[in-house]
């Protein structure tokens, strides 16, 4: 300790410095433009310059996650299917005896997609990850891939999928507007931007302008040129088209767009609120640092205070102590504690969530809050919420159609004729299997108020039983006699119809 008199200078100082340590970092970032003149004839334009940070909302935000991974499993839950007119092409998607030889084992359905860095993967998870894709990052990018050694045919087979991240792509349009180069406008193309296969390139990977290009100041990789006979892209809420400084309608608007400031507005006070419980459990101490003054006799006193090098350091050692952990000194300090106050925000957060999760597909109470939700209000939400599923089922039917009808054309084997995918159980003869959830409630509400309304009537009365049951469960002749059901439990059909496995006991219901 140093025996100059200390002056309240070094309490200053330290107030100063708490305040310069809590006081936040203000950015400002000012946008590019999204259009580039390449030419007189073609513009250059980029999707919008925040899609991957509006994916990161996805992946770092809980109630973003949950309500969008929600909404994918009900898309996609009644599993994929490929129907065509033609057996054998039918077969070689989906695998059977009647696949050709060039069919992978399995059926193509089975092998055709590029997965989290591995070739010959499954489409169905693939297809859910170009869902979220799409509902975070508004595009998809799906590369067509051609067999080893035919990558400059035209007509070379379709081996499979790759996803292309659409913040590394830039799209070529004819001039002013918001159309996409036709592959075979060589003329209007630029030289060096003719494909592999001799067609005008409509996007260009790895373009030094496109988002992350100008973020790197240009990228390392070469460009790959794709035709839009490369390319199968899927959109959301794309913009028919802005005016000449941002042209727009090639790329979709993902709907986390809508709420991304409330996103990050939410995800800040959680992480203040955080803070302020820690600062809570261990208080905020302020300490004054004492003069010390010693009497030694004959009129001499000893006047000892704390220099700023000593202050600084014991400051830093308490700022490093943990719970329990106890400091000592040999000065004179006066420590003086105080608790911070946690605000109520309960209500606030929820204000938050129902803003965050108003464009999202999934209704609110499946992701948050939902025991505060009216079942009334429930109701109506799930009704509006099975027309988005329905809907995104048939954009994506209808697009995937598209991609693996190029499939079949290209490939010598192969009729494309009436090919389609499908998002729904495997066809049967038994309509039961085919109904949706939603529709089999209906039809439980159907046959209760059947039941009630019957009264005394014996049902069998009014509906043959023997021809009900063979219809709607696949029940075989043989299973009637004299009249009754004798159904042989154990029998390994039976088993799969009720949803157990060959060789496990069923277990008996609850009461």
């Amino acid at each position: 300790m140093s025996t100059t008199q200390s002056t309240s200078g070094p309490i200053r100082g330290r107030v100063e410095a708490l305040a310069e340590r809590i006081s936040q970092t203000v950015e400002t970032v000012t946008r590019n433009s999204r259009i580039f003149i390449e030419s007189g004839d073609v513009d250059d334009i980029n999707p919008p310059e925040d899609i991957d940070e509006y994916h990161d909302y996805y992946l770092e935000i809980g109630i973003i996650r949950a309500n969008i991974n929600q909404f994918v499993r009900d898309v996609v839950k009644p599993g994929v299917r490929i129907t065509a007119d033609d057996d054998t092409t039918e077969a070689y998607f989906m695998g059977g005896d009647d696949a050709p030889e060039s069919a992978p084992a399995g059926g193509f359905l089975e092998n055709c997609a590029v997965l989290a860095g591995e070739k010959r993967q499954p489409f169905y998870p693939y297809l859910k990850q170009d869902i979220v894709q799409k509902w975070t990052k508004g595009t998809t990018l799906n590369e067509y891939l051609k067999q080893d050694g035919k990558e400059t045919d035209p007509e070379g087979p379709i081996t499979g999928f790759k996803h292309i991240r659409p913040e590394t792509v830039s799209a070529r349009t004819y001039a002013n507007t918001n159309i996409l180069l036709e592959p075979d406008d060589i003329e209007t193309a630029e030289e060096d931007e003719i494909t592999k296969r001799g067609e005008a390139a409509a996007y260009v990977q790895f373009d030094d302008q496109s988002i992350v290009g100008q973020r790197r100041d240009g990228m390392d990789e070469d460009e790959v040129l794709l035709s839009q006979n490369d390319v199968l892209k899927r959109t959301i809420d794309p913009d028919i088209g802005g005016d000449d400084a941002t042209e727009e309608g090639i790329f979709g608007s993902p709907p986390l767009e809508a709420c991304a400031a409330d996103a990050e507005e939410y995800r800040s006070i959680k992480r203040d609120r955080a803070v302020a419980i820690k600062k809570t459990a261990y208080g905020v101490w302020l300490v004054e640092f004492d003069t010390e003054v010693t009497e030694v006799g004959d009129d001499e006193v000893i006047v000892e205070t704390w220099d700023q090098d000593e202050q600084d350091e014991w400051v830093s050692n308490v700022n490093d102590l943990e719970a329990g952990g106890i400091i000592g000194h040999d000065g004179s300090i006066t420590p003086d504690q105080w608790e911070p106050t946690i605000p109520e925000l309960d209500g606030p957060l929820e204000h938050y969530v129902a803003d965050i999760l108003a464009p999202l597909p999934a209704p609110k109470y499946a992701t948050a809050f939902g025991e505060s939700i009216a079942n009334h209000v429930s109701d109506r939400q799930e009704n509006s919420y099975q027309d988005t599923v329905v809907e995104e089922r048939r954009d994506a039917e209808r697009d995937w159609t598209q991609a693996f009808r190029a499939v079949a054309d290209r490939h010598p084997d192969l009729d494309p004729a009436g090919l389609e995918v499908k998002i729904a159980p495997k066809e049967s003869d038994n309509p039961i299997a085919t109904l949706d959830d939603d529709e089999i409630e209906k039809m439980e509400q159907f046959m209760t108020a059947l039941n009630e309304g019957l009264g005394n009537v014996p049902i069998d009365s009014v509906l043959d039983l023997k021809e009900f049951l063979q219809t709607t469960m696949d029940l075989p002749e043989d299973v009637f006699v004299d009249g009754e059901i004798e159904v042989d439990e154990s029998a390994p059909d039976m088993q799969e119809m009720f949803g157990e496995t060959p060789g496990e006991e069923a277990t008996e219901a609850d009461d």
